[in-house]
């Protein structure tokens, strides 16, 4: 061939060679999609990139950018199609809408945030190369990981999205992962971080570093776990194979299936971070070994306080360690007044507890509505174990913290006042204070008979005395105050009550000697208690229908009433604590009987020392039946249940009472003065108990309130006052009781009628 011709073959095929080669290389693409033409595709026509500043399409191989986006330009990208990139990076936040089931295939990074939208499957497939991506999250339907890469985080998921790792994937996320669920099929390395997901299932392998922590909040199933780091499930967790653990794994149970082995590998220390019970193992598997000691450290996460042996770990073998409790394990359980053990037998490990006195909260109190509530708590802890279960009880776990950080310190009575506080020790006070009420309302409609039909006695005594004729009918009405004061009984909560109302009566001359009528009255009151461990208040709205007679034969009097009442009640309660406080509420219904017979004999006083002048010396005798219903309060995992109040009272009443004409002088017309002093006796139970529990908690106890005495004394006066001729008059009375540790005091003031 000749040398000019071979000169021409050899240029021909280097132009070729490197038009070849031109052609072939990737172009570096940066994302330019306009917001209303935002699809990622392999079509020639789609030119939402830009090359070297000039529109260009995508092409399998090519290198692409997601940066910051230039004016109108869509972070939004549709794909619906298998692409094929060199390398993929995102340094600003876009989101990949699917259109159809996808995949992108790449070696990905870059320092922003990619958000999956749409509802088909988007698959990431990284390609070698992929060492710190961008962070992910995923806002509709779900992502598939495969490859091996490290992203930054998964920064969230919505609600019903699924994060899958494909079978073979190795995926680590530098940082925190957070989302629902895992579908694990590789391998999930987690490498610092807190990290809370849902659930975490399939047969792959789940790898913590040492300052990685994970929650899963369900029931979650691994194929294998290797974890310095902790896990904490709140259901159980089942692990088909084995686990490698140098922190902790926590769960309710941890079940190792298909031969599953528990190993240490970095650490001798086994958590069981289960609620312990005596007929299920926390941790089941078939071999339990440590490999780099001879001693494995078993470290009992929640504590219980029952007697009794609990099984900790179901194992065919326990291998040839030794198996001892933690220090701080053994330090809890000496602190709750326990002797433990934990013994290797057939069944596994045993941990044996010996209480020498049950009840770690009751013991520590001393008031009587400490212990009631102690004994609550210690029961609390047993049912329900709150400080394991936060999220169910909140307020208990509160609380308990709360008593625990108390006894830590020696302040006794911080517990002891707190345990009292939430037993409701105010509660003992309720029908306490609606039986004064009933035994109130029997005072003021016996003070209103006693002056009735003008209120002198033994009409016509002395023969040259004028005859008085009362007239046939009355009708009055009157408001009413009252104000009671229970005071506190060392550590026995008291209460106060201020009531505000009204009666109207009606009442008749059925016979010359014979007065009967009837009365309704109506209370509007205000309740609270206080004292030592007692933050509540509430209100006590009171009616009641009223019969009375009043019989007068000769210097005789004899008056009956009979009184039905009926109680509305609301009460709510504040327990405070060091970090918080918690409040509840409720509402019952109290009803009440009561009746009083009082006899008195009218004494005419010398003209000479005040005119038209009477006394009578005066006894009385009540029954007081009252009863306020069971009900339970809401607003608080640590509400109560409070139990029926009842009782029933006799009280004797001794003393003298004096009517005279006074005012003639300083009110230009006779009023009729009434003044009385007598002494007073109650029988019958006095201190106000109630029967309280927790939903759920197998225990019940009785909190007091304070009791008063037995022993008082009655004070009052009171005026009929006439307006004139056919006007009425005007009625005022003020009574007041006096005993060691209480105090009442009632006013009224009305308009009455004869007619």
């Amino acid at each position: 061939m000749k040398p000019r011709l071979t000169r021409s073959l050899q240029r021909l095929t280097a132009v070729v060679v490197v038009c070849s080669t031109t052609l072939a290389q990737a172009d570096d693409l940066t994302w330019n999609g306009p917001a209303d033409a935002s699809t990622w595709n392999t079509q020639a026509t789609n030119t939402n990139w830009l090359s070297s500043g000039t529109p260009a399409p995508f092409a399998t191989g090519d290198n692409v950018t997601f940066a910051t986006p230039i004016g109108t330009e869509s972070t939004t990208v549709q794909v619906g199609e298998d692409l094929q990139a060199g390398t993929m990076t995102v340094n600003d936040d876009y989101t990949i809408e699917t259109t159809a089931e996808s995949s992108i295939s790449a070696t990905i990074g870059g320092t922003g945030t990619l958000t999956k939208s749409g509802e088909y499957l988007l698959t990431l497939q990284a390609a070698e190369g992929t060492t710190e991506g961008p962070a992910l999250a995923v806002a509709e339907g779900n992502l598939a990981l495969g490859g091996t890469a490290t992203y930054r985080n998964l920064s969230s998921m919505s609600d019903g999205s699924e994060l899958h790792i494909t079978e073979g994937a190795d995926i680590t996320f530098a940082n925190a992962a957070t989302g629902t669920d895992v579908a694990l099929q590789g391998t999930l390395r987690l490498n610092e971080g807190d990290s809370t997901l849902r659930a975490i299932n399939g047969s792959g392998t789940l790898s913590m570093a040492d300052a990685a922590t994970l929650a899963l909040a369900a029931d979650s199933m691994l194929g294998s776990l290797d974890s310095a780091g902790t896990v904490n499930a709140a259901g159980n967790l089942f692990i088909e194979q084995n686990v490698e653990n140098g922190g902790e794994v926590n769960a309710t149970r941890l079940i190792l299936d298909n031969g599953g082995n528990f190993t240490t590998l970095r650490t001798d220390n086994l958590v069981i971070g289960s609620r312990i019970n005596r007929t299920t193992a926390a941790v089941t598997t078939q071999t339990l070994g440590s490999l780099t000691g001879t001693d494995m450290q078993v470290d009992v996460a929640r504590t219980v306080r029952a007697s009794g042996d609990y099984l900790l770990v179901q194992a065919e073998q326990l291998g040839e360690s030794t198996y001892t409790l933690s220090q701080d394990t053994v330090d809890r359980y000496r602190k709750a007044g326990y002797l433990t053990d934990m013994n290797s037998t057939a069944a596994g490990l045993v941990l044996t507890l010996d209480s020498f006195n049950n009840g770690f909260y009751t013991r520590h109190a001393f008031s009587p509505n400490g212990r009631a509530g102690a004994a609550l708590l210690d029961q609390a802890f047993a049912d329900l174990d709150p400080q394991a279960y936060r999220a169910a009880h909140p307020d208990l776990a509160r609380v308990l913290d709360a008593m625990d950080a108390y006894l830590a310190r020696g302040n006794t009575r911080g517990a002891d006042t707190l345990a009292a506080n939430v037993a409701g020790a105010g509660l003992g006070n309720l029908n306490s204070a609606w039986r004064s009420q009933m035994e109130r309302q029997l005072r003021t409609i016996r003070n209103r008979m006693t002056s009735m039909q003008g209120g002198m006695p033994c009409y016509a005594p002395d023969p040259k005395a004028p005859h008085h004729t009362p007239r046939p009918y009355t009708l009055w009405a009157n408001a009413e105050i009252d104000y009671q004061n229970q005071r506190s009984e060392n550590t026995l909560p008291g209460y106060k009550l201020n009531s505000i109302g009204g009666t109207a009566g009606f009442a008749m001359l059925a016979a010359h000697e014979l007065t009967v009528g009837a009365a309704f009255t109506g209370m509007a009151g205000r309740l609270s208690s206080k004292g030592y461990g007692t933050n509540a208040s509430g209100d006590l709205d009171a009616y009641y229908a009223n019969i009375f007679m009043r019989m007068d034969t000769g210097c005789w009097q004899h008056s009956l009433i009979g009184t039905a009442g009926w109680a509305d009640i609301t009460f709510k309660r504040r327990i405070h604590f060091p970090g918080g406080s918690y409040a509840t509420r409720g509402s019952t219904d109290g009803m009440g009987l009561g009746f009083m017979y009082e006899i008195a004999r009218s004494y005419k006083i010398s003209e000479d020392w005040l005119k038209s002048a009477w006394w009578q010396p005066v006894f009385n005798l009540a029954y007081v039946h009252s009863k306020v219903d069971g009900y339970t309060e809401t607003g608080s995992d640590a509400a109560l249940r409070v139990g029926k109040q009842s009782s029933s009272n006799v009280i004797f009443g001794f003393g003298a009472r004096m009517q005279g004409i006074v005012g003639e002088q300083w009110l230009n017309t006779p009023a009729t003065m009434e003044a009385r002093l007598l002494g007073k006796a109650t029988t019958g139970a006095r201190r106000g108990k109630a029967h309280v529990s927790i939903p759920g908690v197998d225990c019940s106890s009785t909190v007091r309130g304070s009791e008063p005495s037995a022993m008082g004394i009655e004070l009052g006066m009171g005026f009929n006052i006439p307006l004139g001729m056919n006007c009425g008059a005007i009625i005022t009375d003020v009574t007041a009781e006096f005993y060691q540790d209480q105090t009442s005091v009632n006013g009224m003031l009305g308009y009455r009628i004869d007619f």
